[in-house]
């Protein structure tokens, strides 16, 4: 037994060097972690960047800015560009720190679903109207009468800040229901433009400060103040933000001189000091009818357009081997793997005012940007492949040998193919029709931008319903165009199951099965 000495707390159990083993040991683990420690408490936190939500119209000079701001000293700033009314509702999902719109309806909309507090919101900038015309114009139009009675006239969506500011001065000039009937809606400000810069308008009222950045286009003259809506840009730090204190520093970097002389140099104005002329309010579809009748009428018409190609190339693919067989199913099958935007993009090159083939078919009198025949031509590209797919699988499940049976027995081969084969592959093809069919429902990407976005002529559902997105209080006429078009998905989708099992069960009995 080892008796502790007085006045020690503890008994001696271990030996001397043993602890002396241990304090060296310790003193070696400290002088390791003593460096980490030291950069850990030397190296403070990394700040966030402030992300910004800004209209479109400020995707050139506003980065300008925040490099002038992040010179400085500032934080980092990040942005995402796009149309107010699609940045409006991602302010009440947090993450973003600032918003700045085009107008005070949707920052009020904001306000009201709590992504902010009315008396945090500060005037920044102010914009004007103007006319943009193609740069080749020889003779461009000198007032809002000479504008109206151009064939089409290019604004942007009825949502868009922009597009209820044009039409606002077309009301205020007393000129709107003249030229109703020929206006075309870009998705923003620059899809307006890139219409007028293609030759697909004559003309388009867009922001003054849009114009120096968008190449093809010229302007013709400036709307008059007296019946132009006082433009002003609000912004906000949002209620959400996970970086406030840094972008009300960057929003009140915004207000100062040196901020504001880049702004100017855009083209932009000092924000009005009188409270502004509120645009008409962005309303709902006018006619929701309309868009499932048309996206019926656009599907049937793909289907019966897309039947005759599809037979004969799922035929050629099923029975043939020829060279460039791989390249000819490959382009077939193109759409499936492009975007649809591209889709579309290439679509209007080639069939636009000003495409490959555009001047040919005008000589005819056919145009096909912002008509009924642009969606169809869409919907017939995008559905195609999954008809040749259905149609080629269809004819390679009919046995070769009932084809040479029937040739044995003198029947030519044409008689054959729409005597034997042709009934065998029916409930094949037509599956393949009634996926078209709803791809055709479906398609958004490539209409949009061949079509446009016209009301009752090119707006079929998936465009209503992105049109209602982007309204305030639009999401019930929303909801109605969702539902209807899940039930036209669902009836086609248990349509290509039946018509799959009939064509199975008639194989089998054909074959004996």
């Amino acid at each position: 037994m080892v008796t502790p000495r007085p006045g020690s707390a503890l008994p001696s159990l271990i030996p001397r060097a043993s602890r002396r083993a241990q304090f060296s040991a310790l003193i070696g683990c400290a002088a390791l972690f003593a460096p980490v420690a030291a950069r850990g408490q030397a190296a403070a936190p990394a700040q966030a960047p402030i992300l910004v939500l800004a209209a479109a119209s400020l995707s050139d000079a506003l980065p300008a800015v925040a490099r002038l701001w992040e010179a400085r000293g500032g934080a980092q700033v990040e942005f995402s560009f796009a149309a107010t009314s699609r940045l409006a509702p991602l302010t009440l999902q947090g993450n973003a720190d600032l918003f700045i719109s085009a107008d005070r309806e949707w920052m009020d909309w904001v306000v009201k679903g709590g992504g902010a507090k009315a008396e945090d919101i500060v005037p920044l900038l102010g914009n004007s109207l103007v006319v943009a015309v193609p740069a080749g114009t020889e003779s461009p139009p000198r007032t809002l009468a000479e504008v109206v009675a151009l064939p089409r006239l290019a604004l942007a969506g009825e949502a868009v800040p922009a597009g209820r500011y044009a039409r606002a001065a077309l009301e205020a000039a007393g000129l709107w229901d003249e030229v109703e009937g020929r206006v075309v809606r870009g998705e923003s400000v620059r899809s307006a433009l890139e219409w007028v810069a293609r030759g697909e308008a004559a003309a388009g009222i867009v922001y003054r400060t849009d114009m120096p950045v968008t190449p093809g286009v010229r302007l013709a003259f400036a709307i008059p103040p007296e019946v132009s809506p006082a433009i002003v840009y609000p912004g906000v730090v949002l209620a959400s933000a996970p970086n406030a204190a840094a972008a009300g520093e960057f929003l009140a970097f915004l207000r100062t001189a040196a901020a504001q002389e880049v702004f100017i140099a855009a083209g932009f104005e000092p924000p009005i000091s009188r409270p502004p002329a509120a645009p008409p309010q962005a309303g709902p579809v006018e006619n929701p009818g309309s868009a499932i009748l048309l996206s019926l009428v656009v599907g049937l018409a793909a289907t019966l357009l897309g039947l005759v190609p599809s037979v004969l190339l799922g035929r050629l693919l099923a029975r043939r081997e020829f060279a460039g067989k791989a390249l000819v199913s490959t382009l077939i099958l193109m759409p499936l793997v492009l975007p649809p935007v591209v889709t579309g993009f290439l679509l209007l090159t080639l069939f636009g005012t000003r495409g490959v083939f555009g001047p040919a078919l005008g000589a005819f009198g056919i145009t096909v940007p912002f008509t009924l025949i642009a969606p169809v031509v869409a919907a017939v590209v995008v559905g195609l492949p999954f008809y040749v797919l259905a149609a080629r699988g269809a004819f390679e499940a009919v046995d070769a040998r009932l084809e040479e049976v029937s040739w044995t027995l003198g029947v030519r081969p044409r008689s054959t193919f729409f005597r034997v084969v042709l009934p065998l592959a029916v409930p094949g093809i037509a599956a393949g029709a009634v996926l078209a069919f709803a791809r055709a429902l479906g398609e958004f990407g490539a209409t949009v931008v061949l079509a446009g976005n016209v009301e009752g002529r090119t707006r079929t559902i998936p465009l209503a319903v992105y049109s209602l997105l982007e309204s305030p209080g639009g999401s019930g006429g929303a909801w109605v165009l969702a539902g209807v078009s899940v039930l036209l998905s669902l009836l086609a989708l248990a349509g290509f199951e039946g018509l799959s099992r009939w064509q199975k069960k008639r194989l089998e009995e054909w074959s004996g099965r």
